[in-house]
């Protein structure tokens, strides 16, 4: 399985009244989606092929790399790994948006983010 954290340079979130998601690209292109469906209140994984799976059980935020555990279904639905691993090249900005989007949209899945105030676990 290849450990290589794939690259981010382009973070966007957006919201409508149906849903919140989180974009994240690198060179022109949608690497993953990650989004929570309102009506259901389901976290999915969408990639660039438009796939979409469950979310991730647990996810981890630290400094700028990003790591989600996903379900087996889900990972081979979508063709990452089962850990899959991203490194977030945008700023510190950028990354507080990640940071409040997963936050929200992961809110059932374990989690460690680092926050200003210090590393927390849920």
């Amino acid at each position: 399985m290849d450990s290589t954290p794939l690259r981010v340079d382009r973070v966007d979130v957006r919201q409508t009244d149906d849903e919140l998601t989180l974009i994240l690209g690198a060179a022109g292109v949608h690497v993953m989606l990650i989004r929570l469906r309102y009506d259901s209140w389901a976290d999915e994984v969408i990639n660039s092929a438009g796939s979409v799976a469950n979310g991730p059980g647990a996810w981890a935020l630290i400094n700028h790399d990003l790591s989600l555990e996903l379900g087996a279904q889900t990972a081979a639905a979508l063709g990452f790994p089962r850990d899959c691993r991203l490194h977030l090249d945008v700023d510190d900005t950028a990354i507080r948006r990640v940071r409040a989007a997963l936050l929200e949209i992961l809110q059932s899945a374990c989690f460690v983010v680092d926050t200003p105030e210090g590393r927390i676990a849920g």
